[in-house]
């Protein structure tokens, strides 16, 4: 799943999972079965002592994990029935011939087509990267380093540091060029300090997975083995001078706007505005998040030999295009992932290849997708879902009792600028001048890559454009984006179980419902509160309400810190904060929302079902999953998402709603004295 680093998602996973409409026909005939999964209850657990359990339980007993899938539940089930649906449309273009080249058809089928050709990408074997092997072969100095590095940028490879196009935070309406820290292999910097076993086996893993890339290359096994230490130091060098994941949550502590002579007294001997021209931008300032890391990668370009980093860049080059290469490659990069996620074997190659058609020219196949798989009265009844929860959330700050007047003012203000995104972009990105054709699946990625990098720093010195998605049409996610104060829904999630078209309020309030109410949470949650209305950083906060908003945060981290995933490890409240906070205030505006609608008023039973125990239920749903050991572990240290427990025992421990549905008192596994639920939103 697309990532940026300022950008508050719906997913727990952090990866991109595709998913289809479903279910969006009905007929008086042959009506669609209830939305709620009674079967997958297990009767044997209360749902005072762990809601997720009953509401799923049955279901995870009875259920597999698929070989090559990490978890298996509601998230991964829709991205295998969507890439089903997305491989015939790719499928069935790959095998057409004569379509008008430069159209979102021809680019989709030829793109998918040159990833399938297994055979000629086992005949080429590595050959498509010499060139660029030798080339970082003949590297002598530090400077030769650091133009390779910025070759890898304009093709899509990105090492070293981490550089972007992006808002200006505190002038939200300007694009400008981002530096933060980056450059590392394993999924952050924790994982090269930890000593726990989990994080050992899974470093030993990361460094047998470059030694064996250097050994594919054509190093013999004793050379490739110190190849491999020597990008580890590297590496650990990087990872030295990175924050952790919980100090890159601070949208303050993580802004610097610096100008050339700030940049070169920071890395001495490093031409700032050289780099700049390399890079082709031209500005006099530029934003850095880590000031303290470029220095210390400066110096570790310095300290460490040269063939240390010359070794890095061989590495992250292979493993960049370690999809296209040969099988041999494909099944070293899998053997790491396992020690991640635990899952028995990889993806099919159709699966990968269309995760990555999506992943590179995704308005292109977006076109497509919408075109087929999404009604346009679908996004009308969104719509009126956002139009209550919105209105709910007025209604529950002007009533909040924790926060003053003025600053109620301020955050009425903020909630009424969102601006919503639904479905899928009124514009399309044009992708006219990358060249896609069936020879080489390295190249075509290598092409989709310059166009990413030249449309990205294009948008430097120029105003955002507002209008623009960071997720694909088929994507099941959503997020809010606090420098432009708006939330945005795919397609691929408007559809069961988190949306239904003909389903009742309480299951759709419960799901979709949830959703749109988590986003909005996010512009008020620990980061987000901290932007104003028009998306810039900037207190609105009185002193005393900051004080009373913290106290009740705290309550969040300590809740969340209590709960055990997976042998002993606990959630990071602090990580997590974010998220539990965007849960928390969600389901509780989301069943505001509902209770206004006929049937949250009503007492009318549907399958025995109160409302109120439908949409409960229906939340509950949504989360229901079975995952590895492993991955949830991995979740742990690197995801701000709580796990699917959490994520749903969690937000319903704080809802007063749900003590009183399902009649929790003192004693029940779930129960919080009132004190200590988090009443924010």
């Amino acid at each position: 799943m697309f990532s940026h680093p300022r950008f508050a998602l719906i997913s727990l996973t952090g990866m991109l999972i595709l998913a289809g409409l479903a279910g969006c026909k009905s007929s008086t005939e042959n009506p669609p079965p209830d939305p709620i999964d009674l079967s997958a209850r297990d009767a044997g657990v209360r749902p005072q002592d762990d809601f997720f359990s009953y509401a799923g339980g049955a279901w995870i007993k009875r259920t597999e994990i698929p070989a090559s899938r990490q978890s298996w539940g509601t998230f991964p089930a829709l991205g295998e029935q969507n890439l089903q649906q997305i491989h015939g449309i790719m499928d069935s273009l790959s095998k057409l011939t004569g379509l008008t080249k430069g159209s979102p058809e021809q680019k989709v089928g030829d793109l998918y087509g040159s990833i399938m050709d297994s055979a000629g990408i086992e005949a080429k074997g590595l050959t498509p990267l010499n060139a660029d092997l030798a080339r970082i072969g003949r590297i002598t100095d530090v400077t030769g380093i650091i133009d390779e590095v910025v070759k890898g940028y304009s093709e899509g490879n990105k090492t070293l540091f981490s550089f972007s196009a992006g808002a200006d935070d505190k002038n939200s309406l300007q694009e400008v060029a981002h530096f933060d820290q980056g450059g590392l292999g394993l999924p952050n910097r924790d994982y090269y300090f930890k000593q726990d076993s989990s994080i050992l086996n899974i470093k030993n893993a990361y460094q047998a997975y470059a030694a064996k890339i250097f050994t594919l290359i054509g190093d013999d096994s004793a050379t490739a083995e110190k190849e491999a230490e020597a990008v580890m130091t590297a590496e650990t060098a990087l990872a030295k001078a990175s924050k952790t994941p919980v100090e890159l949550r601070d949208p303050e502590a993580n802004y610097h706007k610096l100008t050339m002579p700030e940049l070169d007294r920071l890395t001495p001997g490093l031409s700032w505005e050289n780099l700049l021209v390399k890079l082709q931008v031209h500005e006099d300032s530029v934003l850095v998040g880590q000031p303290e890391f470029l220095a210390g990668m400066y110096k570790a370009l310095n300290s460490l030999p040269l063939d240390a980093w010359k070794n890095y860049l061989r590495f992250h080059l292979v493993d960049n295009y370690e999809e296209v290469l040969d099988h041999h490659f494909v099944d070293a990069r899998y053997a790491y992932t396992r020690s991640l996620t635990g899952q028995k074997e990889p993806l099919p190659r159709w699966k990968r290849a269309s995760m990555l058609v999506d992943r590179n020219i995704g308005d292109a196949l977006g076109q497509l997708y919408v075109k087929q798989y999404f009604p346009p009265e679908a996004k009308q009844r969104v719509d009126e879902l956002v139009n209550n929860i919105v209105a709910t959330l007025g209604e529950h700050i002007r009533n909040l009792d924790w926060m003053s007047d003025s600053t109620k003012q301020k955050a009425l203000a903020k909630l009424n600028a969102v601006t919503r995104k639904i479905g899928y972009p009124d514009k399309w990105k044009d992708y006219s001048s990358v060249d896609i054709s069936r020879d080489s699946a390295v190249n075509n990625l290598r092409n989709c890559g310059r166009y990413a990098y030249q449309r990205d720093i294009a948008k430097i010195g120029k105003p955002v454009d507002r209008s623009e998605w960071f997720m694909t049409p088929p994507t099941v996610n959503a997020y809010y984006d606090p420098t432009e104060n708006n939330i945005n829904f795919p397609a691929g999630i408007l559809q069961p179980p988190f949306f239904f078209k003909d389903g009742d309020d309480a299951v759709n309030y419960g799901a979709i419902g949830f959703v749109i109410g988590h986003e909005i949470s996010h512009g008020f949650d620990d980061e987000g509160r901290q932007y104003d209305g028009d998306g810039n950083l900037k207190n609105w906060w009185s002193p005393e309400d900051m004080s009373r908003f913290k106290q009740k945060a705290n309550l969040v981290v300590r809740q969340y810190n209590g709960y055990v995933v997976v042998d002993t490890f606990h959630l990071n409240g602090e990580l997590t904060l974010g998220e539990n906070l965007a849960d928390v205030g969600g389901i509780s505006i989301a069943y505001g929302a509902f209770k206004k609608t006929a049937q949250g008023k009503d007492t009318t039973r549907i399958d025995g079902l109160t409302p109120d125990e439908r949409f409960f239920l229906a939340y509950a749903q949504v989360w229901r999953g079975k995952y590895r050991p492993q991955a949830l572990k991995t979740q742990v240290l690197t995801n701000p998402h709580s796990t699917p427990q959490w994520r749903t025992d969690g937000p319903t421990s704080d809802l007063n709603a749900f003590y009183d549905t399902y009649h929790l008192v003192p004693g029940d596994k779930m129960y919080l004295p009132d004190s200590l639920r988090a009443h924010i939103w």
